[in-house]
């Protein structure tokens, strides 16, 4: 089974939406951005590593991207 990690942004999940990934543990954790290479190109919002995530092509994504309704929805 692949890692892969992930980070979490607020201002992401509000503008474009988040993902549910299930954790190597079994647990689930909402993300916003997963890359394989813990370093790297980062967001431009202030966003917080969420650790380590079962990679999607081994059904590591339990929900696909979706973005909540905000006030003005």
């Amino acid at each position: 089974m692949t890692t892969t990690h992930a980070w979490f942004s607020s201002e992401s999940a509000l503008r474009s939406g988040s993902m549910v990934y299930r954790k190597p543990d079994g647990s689930t954790v909402n993300v916003t951005r997963v890359n394989r290479q813990k370093e790297g190109k980062r967001s431009p919002d202030s966003e917080t590593y969420v650790g380590e995530v079962t990679d999607a092509v081994d059904g590591g994504c339990v929900h696909a991207r979706q973005r909540v309704g905000g006030i003005g929805d």
